[in-house]
């Protein structure tokens, strides 16, 4: 079985003294994932920024990728930037802990010459940071901002301080700030993932004509987008593209997205659990089946891979876990 980054920091180099020689050479530290791992979502972040310094000081400088999910922070982010100038990929997905510092994404791009991928989903981007994403690093190749589609403007309707009514031409261009922003920024992308985001099809030309050198293009769940002959025709020389409402989507491994639970341990008893409160919610609806007004479904994510490791008996946070290796 081939062990990952988190399998070789919770102790694989104790198995024999060559395992041990491998476990701290530079080499096996150019790529580190911290995704999909049931430890991510079992540990408290302090813990495994700990893990994840440790990948970096054995890195020794050569780290290319660095890949997290849910735990990062921005003084993570900057013991980052301060070491790896070899980082060409850095993939954050789920992470809440270094909004403290909106910059962080864009001081570590700047101080990262080689850097030509940057992932950060699970939380919406504003267009500014487009614009500063293109000032640090203009020749970026790989680009993925994916969020959960939801309608803003039902919220703003809603919201007592919006009292005047805004013309269909400020809704647009307000619509489709991100995408003029990396449309004027971002000349040299090769891959777009951006779905759940809110531009129209005015948005999508601009991208088109402002990164002529796409070659795949996400777009899933940006719902205001209307799918016709004109944008087909515009997106027919794009390798690989994804459209809202177009499918069956054809595979593609460029585009593979890791969501922010995914890796997820459910316990055997949670689930058992989950398994009657779903059944005593089928039996609850009446004959129109509607459930009633308090009724709410909950998404639970089962384990990416059925394989996982076996955890020492002391606690991740005692040095020994590790950190001594």
């Amino acid at each position: 079985m081939k062990l990952g980054t988190i399998e070789i920091l919770m102790g694989a180099g104790l198995v024999c003294h060559s395992w041990l020689v491998a476990a701290k050479s530079p080499e096996l530290w150019r790529f580190v994932d911290m995704t999909r791992h049931k430890v991510v979502f079992s540990e408290a972040e302090k813990v495994m920024c700990k893990m994840a310094k440790v990948a970096i000081d054995r890195s020794d400088g050569r780290m290319e990728s660095f890949w997290a999910q849910k735990f990062v922070t921005s003084e993570l982010l900057n013991y980052i930037a301060s070491r790896c100038h070899s980082l060409k990929s850095i993939r954050l997905i789920g992470t809440m802990y270094f909004w403290d510092d909106e910059d962080v994404v864009i001081k570590l791009a700047a101080k990262c010459p080689m850097l030509q991928e940057i992932e950060c989903s699970d939380q919406k981007q504003p267009w500014p940071f487009f614009t500063r994403i293109g000032a640090a690093r203009p020749e970026l190749k790989r680009l993925r901002v994916r969020y959960p589609w939801f309608d803003s403007d039902s919220i703003l309707m809603n919201d007592e301080g919006e009292k005047e009514e805004e013309s269909d031409e400020a809704w647009e261009a307000r619509q489709n700030q991100e995408a003029f922003a990396i449309a004027e920024s971002l000349h040299e992308l090769r891959l777009l993932q951006m779905s759940g985001y809110g531009l129209t099809n005015k948005g999508v030309y601009a991208i088109l004509e402002g990164c002529p050198h796409l070659e795949f293009l996400d777009l899933r769940e940006c719902l205001h987008i209307e799918v016709n002959a004109e944008l087909q025709a515009r997106c027919a020389n794009i390798r690989h593209v994804q459209l809202p409402g177009v499918g069956p989507y054809v595979p593609c491994p460029e585009l593979h997205t890791i969501e922010a639970d995914e890796g997820e341990v459910i316990p055997l008893q949670d689930r058992v659990q989950m398994n009657q409160k779903y059944k005593g919610h089928k039996r609850s609806r009446d004959k129109d089946d509607y459930y009633g007004e308090n009724y709410c479904w909950d998404d639970y994510s089962l384990p990416s891979s059925p394989g996982s490791p076996v955890v020492p008996m002391y606690s991740m946070a005692d040095p020994r876990y590790y950190w001594e290796l």
